[in-house]
């Protein structure tokens, strides 16, 4: 909250998320045949272009300070790659395709050790570095937003992997930020929820607040629609599935909108519905 307190700081996470929102608010507005959709379609390629200035060789930068100086580049102290910057290029189709792959994969390496281990929001985490950030360096290192396991953060860069293909490191991820991916004896929060944050340093491992329903919607969404690909439009179900490569297939039960149940059997290179070879379309509707 003090990198731009002076108010010439800046966002690239946040002009990225601008021209995802205005790019998907414009569709809705050329459906209504609206003058205003032009305008917003405009905009979000300009931010788009504006936020791509901000690539810093091999990932975007997080932002800028009132002074200039960079939040999120190889050259930092603190924050020296951050997650969500990187997450939602990949849903914007004016940013770079070879930048987005590059910077996905840079943060992956980045911020996932491995097995066990947190998903962390960004590294290294603050400490005593000026510029002042803010309050997030009121957390310790490695807690909540200063460089431990932010779940949303975690569950989006899943999501951005998933839709730019890397089935594997998405389904990581996914894995990762449960409970039952953690040492119990260190996580010491409920088995069955999400927890909203996991510190990344002091007390490695272990769980913040617990029951954080944001975080469990966008997971359950990134599974259900990135993952297993059911995507609804106009109240129809269709299929369109990322399976990870070591998952030989995938069983789900769906019920549509009339009590149908269907069964749906998704394996690399195809998909079965109710015994039937699944060639596009919808399978039901909601309604």
């Amino acid at each position: 909250d003090h990198a731009g307190r002076g108010g010439r700081g800046e966002s690239v996470w946040l002009t990225w998320f601008f021209a995802h929102t205005a790019g998907r608010m414009a569709a809705l507005l050329e459906r209504l045949q609206s003058r205003q959709a032009a305008a917003l379609r405009e905009a979000a390629a300009a931010y788009a272009r504006a936020a791509e200035e901000a690539w810093d060789g091999a990932w975007y930068l997080r932002g800028y300070f009132d002074d200039g100086t960079p939040i999120g580049s190889r050259e930092s102290d603190a924050c020296r790659i951050d997650a969500i910057a990187q997450s939602f290029a990949a849903w914007v189709p004016e940013a770079d395709p070879k930048h987005v792959e590059t910077a996905l994969m840079s943060a992956f390496q980045a911020l996932y050790a491995g097995e066990g281990a947190p998903v962390r929001l960004f590294t290294p985490p603050f400490r005593a570095q000026r510029p002042d950030p803010g309050y997030l360096r009121s957390y310790g290192p490695g807690f909540r937003e200063n460089g431990g396991q932010y779940t949303h953060g975690a569950v989006w860069l899943a999501q951005a992997m998933l839709r730019t293909g890397h089935a594997a490191e998405g389904a990581k991820l996914l894995q990762a930020v449960l409970p039952s991916a953690f040492d119990a004896q260190r996580y010491e929060a409920e088995p069955y929820v999400l927890a909203g944050d996991v510190y990344a340093e002091d007390e490695n491992g272990r769980a913040g607040w617990s029951w954080y329903t944001g975080a469990a919607g966008w997971y359950l969404r990134t599974v259900w629609e990135d993952l297993l690909g059911m995507k609804l439009r106009g109240g129809q179900l269709f299929l369109e599935p990322t399976l990870p490569p070591d998952w030989p297939c995938c069983r789900v039960q769906w019920q549509d909108g009339v009590g149908t149940m269907h069964e749906i059997l998704f394996e690399h290179g195809s998909t079965t519905v109710d015994g039937a070879a699944y060639t596009g379309g919808s399978i039901g509707t909601l309604r």
